[in-house]
This record gives C-alpha cells, sequence and structure tokens, in this order.
C-alpha cells in the first residue's frame, strides 16, 4: 500500500471565520463547503449561508474544516474534545520572508523565520484556532545557471 496523499480535518467552532482567515489572509483559495445542517454543497466564497464544513487549497496543499457539532454526530468522541492542540501543520513554501511579512501584521509569531540544521527557513504561528503553523523553504538558494534560468 502506498498513501497518496494527506488531507487533515481540523476541528474548529466557526468554518466560515476559518475559511475567511484562510482565504484573506493565508491566500488559500475555497474549494468547497456544505451548508449547516443541509447536504448541499457551494463552491463560491462568502458562501451564503453558515458551514458545517470546508476545503481549502494552496498550491498542492488541501485543509478541510468542520464544525465541532458536525464531527460529533459522525465521531460522538469529538463532542468534548479540545480545538487547537499538539499538532502542527508544516507547510512548505515559495516566498518564506514575503509571507511572514504579510503575517506579521495579522498574527503574533511563535517563531520568527530562521535556518534549521537541517537546512531549511521556518517559522511558525497560531492560527485563529489554536493550530500551529509551520512555514518551511529551502535555505539553501541555487544560483542561476545558463541551464537553470533565475
Amino acid at each position: 500500500m502506498t498513501v497518496t496523499s494527506a488531507t487533515p480535518v481540523l476541528m474548529v467552532e466557526d468554518v466560515g471565520r476559518t475559511v475567511a482567515f484562510y482565504h484573506d489572509v493565508l491566500g488559500f483559495a475555497f474549494v468547497v463547503g456544505v451548508i449547516d445542517g443541509t447536504r448541499e454543497s457551494v463552491t463560491v466564497w462568502p458562501a451564503p449561508a453558515p458551514l458545517a464544513f470546508a476545503m481549502v487549497q494552496s498550491g498542492q496543499a488541501r485543509l478541510m474544516f468542520e464544525t465541532r457539532a458536525s464531527l460529533a454526530a459522525d465521531m460522538p468522541r469529538f463532542a468534548e474534545t479540545k480545538i487547537g492542540g499538539s499538532l502542527i501543520l508544516y507547510l512548505d513554501c515559495d516566498d518564506l520572508d514575503a509571507l511572514y511579512a504579510r503575517l506579521s501584521e495579522h498574527a503574533p509569531f511563535l517563531k520568527a523565520p530562521h535556518t534549521t540544521f537541517y537546512g531549511t527557513r521556518e517559522c511558525s504561528f497560531r492560527d485563529i484556532n489554536g493550530y500551529v503553523l509551520t512555514f518551511a523553504e529551502s535555505a539553501v538558494k541555487t544560483i542561476p545557471t545558463p541551464e537553470t534560468p533565475a
């Protein structure tokens, strides 16, 4: 067996507020949502009614958000589970400095951009639900050659 993809489902209290943050602040595209209390799918943002579920995407990264009530209806153990928690979403990006400059206006960083011993530059902050997002890019910059344009 080979796992071909992983898309986390993050429990949140307010899907619309979460999508707005990921869309407006982080630049994720809205893919699809499900209207709360129905099975009606929507593909336009902002959604015409409160959402129970949504998926957003940036490049190859996809994240799903679902309300506590919706998750608990399917898996009762989520009714009392804390939102946020001991999870770090590690997201590769292509311009860490620009991302840091843009996000610094919206949220305090847990870690400012720094170079790691394993060859990446990273920074971390907490989203509006308490999830930790670590953005990373290669610390090794390639020098353009005639064969590899800038």
